[in-house]
């Protein structure tokens, strides 16, 4: 019987490493290729946000018009999934600021909601916010786990 593969879900740490040095290229450009692997529409946001120079900004530009369809969107269920996670994490752990976290969760909810494996360099985080969306949701598990480099 044939193993169904899962998409992979980008965190923003592995593009940083992909673009900063080349990391994972491989892994990546086979799933790139394959459709496979997507990347959540705020990972864009953040590797902007942290662009210096032109040529940062030239490279994020090109990604995001390589990536087409594999940039994945966020609806308002969503949002608000991710906003009872921030206050989940809140009541269970102590007062956050949001805006410090947004974007992880926001990274998770995506990963679980397209049924992929989030792929990360911070795995312990942001197995966290799995854990967290297990509880808030319940009954979905999402999978956390490291790019190994081929």
């Amino acid at each position: 019987m044939a193993r169904r593969i899962s998409p992979w879900v980008l965190d923003t740490s592995i593009l940083v490493s992909f673009i900063r040095s080349g990391r994972y290229r491989v892994p990546l450009l086979a799933g790139f290729s394959r459709r496979t692997t997507f990347v959540p529409g705020i990972v864009l946001c953040e590797l902007y946000a942290g662009a210096m120079t032109r040529e940062d900004r030239g490279d994020i530009e090109a990604l995001r018009r390589a990536l087409g369809p594999q940039v994945l969107g966020f609806t308002a269920l969503q949002w608000a999934t991710a906003g009872r996670c921030l206050a989940f994490y809140a009541a269970r752990w102590g007062r956050i600021r949001p805006r410090d976290h947004v974007a992880d969760v926001v990274i998770a909810v995506t990963a679980l909601e397209v049924g992929g494996v989030l792929v990360s360099e911070n795995v312990e985080h942001m197995r966290r916010w799995s854990l967290i969306l297990n509880r808030v949701i319940g009954g979905m598990k999402l999978q956390v786990r490291a790019l190994r480099e081929s």
